[in-house]
């Protein structure tokens, strides 16, 4: 029986007569099988060109208002916006936004103390090292007068690049991971928190860690027991607020699957969030200058940003759609923005859809368009040592 069955989907797919020797039952399937797929054929034919024309009319669009990117058919443009997006913003964002940038500043001070006494301990094991090389080697070294320097610490306030330069982006500086691929499942928020926490991990540690998003699809909640979200949408900053409570885990231990799972435990790792916040007290839009500091304070930084059918077919070029919005909340899709060019006029983000999207997975948007930086949020990770 079962290799009759294998016969008739073969048959069916190849679009061949099936084999004598099947029941009546058992070829019947068989034809309903093969017109099913050829249905589906045809409905994918009408599909690819209501796309194509979509994407004509895009064209002309653009090419009217003379705009500055380009549009062509991608495989984002085939699907509903709803099912390749997934932000889905928290009730009382605000009013938690201002709690938890005030705690952020807070633990984000206490690392850089952390941070600043660790260091001094690795200049003390280095200068102990080098005394010990010197007797080893039994040298004489003429007597110098020393001066003595105090250990410098780290100030509150402090940069890991210079927010005063015309561009900057941390890609060319290697400090952020692979474009990653959601696929069919509104995830965005999970994607979004993980790159942030890989970019993060890079610059403090100069490890390159693929984490797993599936692990936050089945298991990430709030310091409320509120999950962080599913396929039908999420936040990320609520990953931030598990993260800061409980370890990521790598890829290989819970791959993604594009849906959601029954959440597994697994064995503790050392990544973990210890300060996080926004980068404006109340979510709300940073100014260009403040997100440039952010970004040379933290690095990449997760945000939001309103998708369309042009944000969905780009790419290529400075993305100046500026399509109508409701208000700054009127945003549908989580990204990192993970550096900026003045001469562009714009800021270079990573998205969640794979390298054939856009510019091999990123997008130059112009400043202001389509809400870009809502909900902007920092975080920083352990340091390795600390």
């Amino acid at each position: 029986m079962k290799q009759q069955i294998i016969r008739i989907v073969v048959a069916a797919v190849l679009c061949t007569p099936v084999l004598a020797g099947l029941s009546s039952a058992e070829s019947d399937y068989g034809e309903s099988y093969k017109r099913d797929v050829e249905k589906q054929k045809e409905l994918d034919k009408v599909r690819l060109e209501l796309v194509k024309q979509k994407v004509e009319n895009l064209k002309r669009e653009i090419k009217l208002k003379n705009k500055k990117f380009r549009v062509d058919v991608t495989e984002a443009i085939k699907h509903r916006i709803k099912d390749i997006t997934g932000l889905e913003l928290p009730p009382g964002l605000q009013r938690e936004a201002r709690i938890q940038s005030s705690l952020g500043e807070r633990m984000f001070r206490l690392f850089l103390k952390k941070l600043s006494e660790y260091e001094k301990r690795m200049r003390e094991e280095e200068k102990r090292k080098e005394e010990s090389r010197r007797r080893e080697t039994k040298k004489e070294e003429p007597r110098e007068e020393k001066k003595v320097v105090p250990d410098k610490k780290l100030p509150d306030y402090y940069t890991l690049a210079d927010p005063g330069r015309p561009a900057f982006n941390w890609v060319q500086n290697r400090k952020v991971t692979p474009i990653r691929h959601q696929g069919i499942c509104g995830s965005c928020w999970a994607f979004t928190a993980m790159a942030v926490f890989e970019a993060s991990n890079l610059i403090l540690n100069n490890r390159d860690l693929d984490l797993s998003e599936q692990y936050m699809l089945d298991c990430a909640v709030d310091r409320y027991g509120r999950d962080a979200g599913s396929c039908n949408g999420g936040w990320y900053g609520k990953v931030f607020d598990y993260l800061s409570r409980n370890s990521a885990i790598e890829e290989g231990k819970a791959p993604y699957q594009g849906r959601s799972l029954t959440c597994r435990s697994f064995p503790a790792t050392p990544y973990r969030v210890v300060a996080w916040g926004y980068v404006k007290r109340d979510a709300g839009i940073p100014g260009i200058d403040d997100m440039k500091r952010a970004l040379c304070k933290y690095g990449p930084i997760a945000a939001t940003v309103k998708v369309t059918p042009a944000f969905q077919a780009y790419v290529g070029g400075i993305f100046d759609e500026h399509a109508p919005v409701g208000s700054p909340r009127d945003v549908n899709h989580g990204i990192v923005i993970v550096g900026w060019d003045d001469n562009k006029g714009a800021y270079l983000i990573k998205n969640s859809w794979g390298e054939e999207w856009g510019d091999d997975g990123y997008m130059w948007i112009e400043y202001g368009c389509n809400n870009i930086g809502y909900g902007a949020a920092w975080i920083v990770v352990t340091k390795e040592g600390l």
